[in-house]
């Protein structure tokens, strides 16, 4: 054997000790560190302002995709203390192909990791919680709509400006993210036209936004993720919105991506898909000109399509479990649709969708108009629903068909066809429903070897045509179960996150704080239910009642439950405003101190019936004309507080109260007054009152909230001082056009003062 050179096997060893020397370290104490070789990262004591917006640290990828690794080292990269709210800026930014960041923290930022043109990143180990969130306006008692979140714009980078994230990836292909940590920030993970990637293994979840948000993005996995509790507008047993939260987001064309064994429970949705503005031709598409033959044409075909389902948990939803809307051939296979509060699946417009082996338990209860229940598609075509079990519902499937004109014009609907039909009900099992199925104005329906069980009704049909209820049943529709196995099999990643929170299982588990949903890892007291004349709080997390300071006579405290310390504080003083803080003590002894009021009064109230035949009260009633009114109805009747939600009941249903009756009131076109007289401590006090239509609220017969027209349900606020001491006298008046109608006065104290 004939030996190397001397010199040669020098380099060669040297070389060897190179490779499996450590990397460098690299400190990062200030903005603009800029990163371009593998190494190790440490971080100054403290916070670290990204004071240009683009990145504390910035990382740069070579030019031939050659890997680099950036280790944090477990360490955190904090940009910011205080309100969540106020975070701005990148923690860390990266361009360039080949880039792996692993194993450490990064909080305080409005994005925490911005990825951009990076092919083939390595995203592992990491915790992006703590980032941006902002406050939110929806309190216990009723919703702000200023709170809704709107994704269907993302070209120019909407949602991370607007509303942060953990981690934004944006313009990449073969990305790997997984073992990423999200919690208490708006968004988890926002990929932005990524393709051909895998996210698997990750948490997202307590969120008050998207737990992973996809732009048109195509060709990826998605598996193996908690999405739990991405979540808003919600206050159980008050409003159930959502608010367009969700624990997976798929817009704008996001096609033959696989999405499995995530858990995506309590969202707003749990997974929430459209087929996009662009698609629908609500917006204009770059660089595609319309044929002059075929204007449409484009539009055809156009959706989030050939998307895979499988194997998920899509339960207990403010709003559906899964909605994909516009869009074509998505499978929907073995997944768990548990309480949602509006409906399983909601699939307008749906196309060749099927849907196959599915769980659908207690959706739609009670009722949320006619959209309910298990499955709802509205002008859907070529759909099939086969192998399902359905059960506890007020209605198994709905297709149905109506008139919609506003989308009818649309190019998609010119392109792709409205109405309902060419559907299959096949081989599923009804169970204990109101309705198995109900067909309103469909077309060629096949309803057929389905089993019903304990249903009060079987299919109930309304202007339907062509429903075939006996005859030959077609081959199954979509992939076989060994198909099915082979993707699951196939999967990356060895999370389990299906039943990964199965102790926090139920809508009642969603408890929406200041900037996010409860994330049930800290002791907190929280307001449940309750007005101003009896409220109740719930201590949760090993906490002992210290006390409860009131101004006016002492509150009633009670209860223990198996959630925690239920706490119920009211006064026995009438016609007396009563601030208090209750004070709550942790296992470590840490006090909470949970401000409120207790505002108790004799409020003499009047209803009565406006004159639709007068001109003087066609639409927005004149005010002279209106008092006569109410001047001349006979009839009071006294309320502690007042808080109406009509929403189509009766006065008495609404009042709860056998004693109010008047049988002349319609549901439109109407009048309320009230008068109370109310004694007040010396401080600073906010009324706020909810209103849907016309309000004006008196104080000492000074208006100070007048909003006399008609309008949504809009909430309005004044501001007062009382010093001394004194009794305020308070008249309302109200009227109520058409449509929904709420009315909600409520007081509220501003940084009590308790004495004692």
């Amino acid at each position: 054997m004939t030996s190397l050179p001397r010199v040669v096997v020098f380099i060669v060893s040297t070389l060897a000790a190179t490779l499996h020397a450590a990397p460098p370290t690299v400190h990062v104490g200030q903005d603009n560190v800029k990163v371009s070789e593998s190494c190790t990262l440490t971080f100054s004591t403290g916070s670290i302002a990204d004071t240009d917006g683009n990145g504390v640290v910035q990382i740069v990828g070579h030019a031939d995709g050659s890997p680099i690794v950036i280790d944090l080292g477990g360490a955190a990269l904090s940009g910011g203390a205080g309100a969540a709210e106020s975070f701005k800026g990148r923690g860390i930014s990266i361009v360039g192909k080949g880039v792996t960041l692993r194993n450490g923290s990064i909080r305080g930022f409005k994005v925490g990791i911005v990825a951009e043109s990076c092919d083939g990143l390595v995203l592992e180990d990491l915790i992006t919680s703590d980032n941006y969130a902002q406050t939110l306006a929806s309190k216990q008692s009723a919703e702000d709509a200023s709170d809704w979140l709107f994704p269907h714009s993302n070209d120019g980078g909407e949602w991370i400006t607007a509303h942060g994230a953990g981690l934004a990836v944006r313009d990449a292909s073969g990305v790997t993210i997984r073992r990423v940590k999200c919690h208490r920030t708006q968004n988890g993970i926002v990929l932005d036209r990524v393709t051909n990637s895998l996210v698997y293994d990750n948490d997202c979840s307590f969120l008050s936004g998207w737990g992973i948000a996809m732009w048109r993005s195509s060709s990826n996995t998605i598996c193996r993720n908690s999405l739990d509790f991405c979540v808003r507008g919600y206050s159980h047993g008050v409003y159930n919105r959502g608010q367009d939260s969700a624990g997976l987001l798929m817009f704008e064309q996001c096609c033959k991506n696989i999405i499995a064994l995530n858990s995506a429970t309590h969202g707003g949705d749990g997974i929430f898909g459209f087929a996009g503005r662009e698609a629908l031709g609500e917006t204009p598409r770059a660089n595609a000109p319309a044929a002059a033959d075929d204007p449409a044409g484009w539009h055809r075909g156009r959706g989030c399509n050939e998307n895979i389902f499988v194997g998920n948990d899509l339960s207990y939803a403010a709003a559906h479990g899964l909605e994909m809307t516009f869009s074509f051939d998505n499978i929907i296979a073995r997944n768990r649709f548990e309480a949602n509060a509006i409906c399983g699946i909601w699939g307008g417009y749906a196309r060749d969708t099927v849907v196959v082996g599915n769980s659908f338990l207690g959706n739609g209860v009670p009722g949320n108009g006619g959209e309910r229940g298990g499955v709802n598609m509205e002008h859907a075509q070529r759909c099939v629903i086969e192998g399902n079990t359905f059960e506890g519902e007020p209605v198994g499937v709905r297709l149905w068909t109506d008139a919609d004109e506003g989308l009818a014009k649309t190019p998609w609907a010119q392109a792709n066809g409205v109405g309902a039909a060419d559907n299959r009900i096949v081989a599923n099992r009804f169970t204990t429903m109101e309705m198995a199925a109900q067909l309103l104005a469909t077309k060629n329906t096949l309803f057929v070897n389905n089993t019903l069980e304990k249903c009060s009704a079987g299919l109930v049909q309304d202007g339907a045509m062509g429903t075939v209820e006996v005859g030959g049943v077609a081959p199954r529709a979509g992939p076989t179960d060994a198909e099915l196995d082979a993707i699951v099999a196939a999967l990356p990643g060895t999370r389990k996150a299906v039943d990964g929170r199965s102790s926090l299982r139920g809508r009642e588990k969603i408890i929406m704080l200041q900037r996010g949903p409860y994330a049930w890892d800290a002791p907190i007291v929280t307001q449940v239910s309750g007005g101003q004349v009896r409220v109740k709080y719930k201590a949760l997390g090993f906490m002992k009642i210290v006390g409860t300071d009131m101004l006016g006579s002492g509150p009633l405290l009670s209860g223990l439950d198996g959630d925690g310390v239920t706490i119920e504080i009211a006064s026995n003083e009438n016609n007396f405003a009563a601030p208090y803080i209750l004070q709550v003590r942790d296992q470590l002894k840490k006090k909470v101190r949970v401000p409120g009021m207790i505002a108790k009064a004799d409020w003499t109230t009047k209803f009565f019936a406006l004159d639709s035949e007068s001109a003087k009260l066609t639409d927005v009633p004149d005010t002279t004309a209106y008092r006569a009114l109410a001047t001349a109805e006979p009839h009071a009747f006294v309320f502690k507080e007042l808080d109406f939600d009509f929403r189509g009941r009766t006065l008495q249903e609404t009042a709860g109260s056998a004693e109010v009756t008047l049988p002349d009131l319609g549901k439109s076109r109407f009048g309320i007054t009230s008068s109370a007289a109310m004694r007040f401590p010396v401080g600073k006090f906010r009324v706020h009152i909810l209103s849907d239509d016309g309000i004006r609220f008196l104080i000492d017969g000074k208006p100070v909230i007048e909003r006399w027209d008609i309008h949504a349900q809009t909430l309005d606020t004044y501001e007062f001082d009382i010093t001394p001491a004194r009794t305020l006298h308070f008249d309302l008046e109200y009227f109520q056009s058409s449509g929904a109608s709420r009315l909600k006065v409520w007081f509220e104290a501003i940084n009590p003062k308790i004495i004692g």
